[in-house]
């Protein structure tokens, strides 16, 4: 269940969204590489040491892979590239990768799957997730209480 809590936009250089209300995802820890191996080992007959050899190179691999300028598709899970953050030059002579490229980011898709029927498109990692307002945000004084007509299940 995926907890979130409510705010209110109060950033003025938008006015259609300023004074409005939104769900922010609210996090309860970080899943480590530790944690996720322990929980692979008891969904299959790998031990743990073997699951965290295979992840810790993955990291490696993934990271070569995608600094050879390669995207790097896991089915069921998505595809991950570089990408870059730049500044425009005036012409193609005044373009330098040191004053024009100001940061390299990576971005993640998630696996997605197109019904041939319905056309309706599923994305891997997000599909049938439900959310709920977060309990201890509630408590807070002042906090709104909200209804969920949908009975918290959200469509990707």
């Amino acid at each position: 269940m995926l907890n979130y809590k409510i705010y209110m936009n109060k950033n003025k250089k938008n006015l259609k969204t300023y004074n409005k209300f939104y769900a922010r995802a609210v996090y309860h820890g970080i899943a480590q590489l530790d944690d996720m191996a322990e929980k692979i080992q008891a969904n299959c007959s790998v031990k743990k040491s073997d699951v965290l050899a295979v992840l810790t190179e993955l990291a490696e691999v993934m990271t070569a892979e995608l600094q050879d300028s390669k995207i790097v598709k896991i089915a069921g899970l998505g595809s991950f590239k570089l990408t870059l953050k730049c500044v425009g030059a005036d012409s193609i002579k005044e373009f330098t990768p040191a004053k024009n490229i100001k940061k390299v980011n990576i971005r993640f898709s998630p696996e997605a799957h197109v019904d041939a029927g319905s056309k309706t498109r599923t994305k891997a990692l997000v599909t049938g997730t439900q959310v709920k307002e977060y309990a201890e945000y509630n408590k807070i004084k002042g906090a709104p209480k909200t209804g969920d007509p949908n009975g918290g299940v959200v469509k990707p």
